[in-house]
């Protein structure tokens, strides 16, 4: 017989009382951590990075290159609603949207196969941080990596290339986080 204590999942209605409102939760200080999208097309993993910027408190999410509709379901599904809280703006291109960041003082990094990427544990960010992810089909564009500090590579072990963009950020933004300093902190 089993003594020791057994863990017991949170239900909806504990983990939504654990939450501010949405008012308070806007005014939260935000990691200076920065997303772009470079050729991300897809409604459905433009919605996962908005769910992603969100769990992760990045500061913005840039979506370029494509406009974004709010009310398509694929986003919609795939934000839970975090479309309507999580900071984010439109660029016409990537390249625009890294210029802007590095003139307004980010590191930038590409998360992209390159042949100088490191993994993500053994770069160093410096803060504010802008990532840039690529589209689905092909990455991040060589234009962008010709303007970042940095490459930044998941190992695949596997007989596939590549991840799902939202895994790969996922992965990356998660080690990024814990190494930032929320915003006026």
């Amino acid at each position: 017989m089993n003594t020791e204590a057994r863990p017991i999942v949170s239900t909806t209605a504990e983990l939504r009382r654990s939450k501010c409102d949405r008012a308070s939760f806007a005014a939260q200080p935000r990691l200076p951590i920065r997303v772009v999208l470079d050729r991300v097309t897809q409604a459905y993993n433009i919605g996962a990075m908005f769910r992603l910027c969100d769990a992760m408190l990045a500061e913005r999410l840039v979506v370029t290159g494509v406009a974004v509709d709010l009310t398509k379901r694929n986003l919609g599904q795939a934000a839970c609603g975090t479309q309507h809280w999580t900071p984010w703006s439109q660029a016409p291109s990537a390249v625009e949207a890294v210029l802007q960041a590095k003139a307004e003082g980010y590191q930038i990094a590409v998360v992209e196969l390159a042949s100088n990427s490191i993994a993500p544990e053994a770069f160093a960010p410096k803060f504010p941080l802008c990532l840039v992810l690529g589209g689905e089909f092909d990455g991040v564009s060589q234009e962008v990596v010709d303007l970042a500090d940095a490459a930044i590579e998941i190992p695949m072990r596997g007989m596939a290339n590549s991840l799902n963009i939202s895994t790969a950020a996922a992965i990356v933004l998660y080690q990024m986080s814990r190494r930032a300093e929320p915003a006026g902190a």
